[in-house]
């Protein structure tokens, strides 16, 4: 049977089958995490979930302590339709994230079963959620929020890769969007190990909560520079790595 996996971090209410929902609330030191079904088959799977929940949690917990989860087990478009109303509606699961909330792909437990898939996907899903809560829900640049991803969840990029966003010609930390997992991850890194840490970032995510709209001069007002001059640092050690590597 397919089946998709909500994962909520904001107050939910369905819109059908209220009475026959079931729920588990499951309350630790570190937080709460709510498991809401409306089959009885898929108490073994919100069990599951809301497991791998609590072993991932840290990982966000790292970047800000994250209060509660709710996870919401559904099996069809039109329940996930339910959720957001019409102008969502045939919204697929996988990357999607709106308003806080991430749809995972029914691929990761049907297809590829393991808890290690599914894992991924969830540490992802917290670490977002994490950086939402401190940005009072505001999106941040795509560099930014990928590459907070990637490296608290440990991905792993070849040096190969720091070359080649050193050569790209654009002003990549005054951009929008981004095309390249990599420029995330090394700028992030960048600043973790060059810039002031992690507290930095954390001071960037809370201004960007108190001024939306100024991305680039909150940027330039944490790092005490340019946004032009923390590029060209960047660049540089960039080049430094690929060299150490050689």
């Amino acid at each position: 049977m397919k089946i998709r996996l909500l994962i909520g971090f904001v107050a939910l209410t369905l819109a059908a089958g209220a009475a026959a929902q079931q729920r588990v609330i499951v309350q630790s030191s570190s937080g709460t995490v709510n498991v809401v079904w409306d089959h009885p088959d898929d108490e073994a799977q919100g069990a599951r979930l809301r497991d791998l929940v609590f072993r991932v949690k840290p990982v966000a917990d790292a970047l800000h302590l994250v209060a509660e989860i709710n996870l919401v087990i559904v099996h069809t478009q039109r329940e996930l339709d339910l959720q957001f109303g019409p102008r969502q509606k045939g919204l697929q699961a996988g990357a999607s994230y709106v308003r806080g909330i991430l749809f995972l792909s029914p691929l990761s437990w049907v297809t590829n079963p393991t808890d290690e898939a599914l894992e991924a996907q969830m540490e992802a899903a917290v670490v977002r959620h994490a950086v939402l809560q401190m940005t009072g829900g505001h999106r941040l640049p795509g560099w930014l929020e990928g590459g907070l991803v990637s490296y608290l969840t440990k991905q792993q990029f070849a040096a190969s890769t720091a070359a080649l966003v050193a050569n790209r010609a654009e002003l990549l930390l005054g951009e929008s969007v981004t095309d390249d997992p990599a420029i995330g991850y090394w700028a992030v890194r960048y600043i973790i190990e060059k810039r002031g840490g992690l507290p930095a970032l954390q001071r960037l995510l809370r201004m960007t909560a108190q001024r939306p709209d100024t991305f680039l001069k909150n940027l330039e007002l944490v790092f005490d520079t340019s946004v032009g001059q923390l590029e060209r640092g960047w660049r540089g050690w960039l080049k430094e790595l690929v060299e150490e590597d050689r």
